[in-house]
């Protein structure tokens, strides 16, 4: 069983309790918005988009065999008129109940998640929880590792690390309140990488639009 995640997935993993299941508090009201500027990080990487101006284009029209991806693709497809980043952010955002449930329907096939039936009031709902703990619990080091700056990060751990700080997850991967402060001082203080101009513009204007959408 391939259980590769990719970048969104992690973000997604992290914002699972870990105990109790369902999706964190602290993140609840902003992982649909950190979800989808991860997404659009990784179709920049993939080359199935790109951003000129603050205006995302489609760089490949066809049909992309990652369902995540296609179904931001195939809404950017159908708009007739080019949008800005940020307007697709908040696009997809209010869609971020149909977003949850196709990361859940992924991780549950790798048998990363599982799913059961609960009820409120008689009214049914599915509630997530993690089955592979220590896969996440490595991604959760791997997070620490990168915060704490221990070691040379890749690229997309520094912007997985952006996405976990946005999406309120740092109690979550630093339980203890000075490494907590220590990561932060690291975000503010991010050394160079070899990022691309459009990725970085990417991160920069989902960051944007996230803080826009919570201050």
């Amino acid at each position: 069983m391939d259980k590769s995640l990719k970048l969104s997935e992690k973000l997604f993993c992290l914002a699972v309790n870990p105990k109790n299941g369902g999706i964190l508090l602290s993140s609840a009201s902003v992982l649909s918005m950190t979800l989808t500027g991860s997404v659009f990080v990784e179709m920049i990487e993939k080359e199935l988009i790109s951003i000129e101006k603050g205006v995302v284009r489609i760089q490949n029209s066809a049909a992309c065999d990652d369902e995540i991806h296609e179904f931001f693709l195939n809404r950017i497809r159908l708009r007739a008129k080019n949008r800005k980043m940020r307007n697709w952010i908040s696009y997809f955002s209010v869609r971020g109940r149909k977003i949850q449930r196709l990361f859940i329907r992924s991780l549950v096939r790798k048998h990363v998640l599982r799913t059961e039936e609960k009820r409120i009031l008689f009214i049914p709902y599915e509630k997530v929880y993690l089955t592979d703990q220590e896969l996440v619990e490595n991604i959760r080091k791997g997070m620490e590792s990168t915060m704490l700056g221990r070691g040379n990060a890749s690229d997309d751990a520094l912007i997985l690390a952006v996405m976990v700080a946005k999406s309120n997850l740092l109690p979550r991967v630093f339980p203890d309140r000075a490494r907590r402060k220590e990561a932060n001082l690291f975000l503010k203080n991010l050394p160079e990488t070899d990022i691309s101009k459009a990725v970085q513009e990417a991160i920069e204007m989902a960051n944007a639009a996230i803080y826009a959408a919570i201050s």
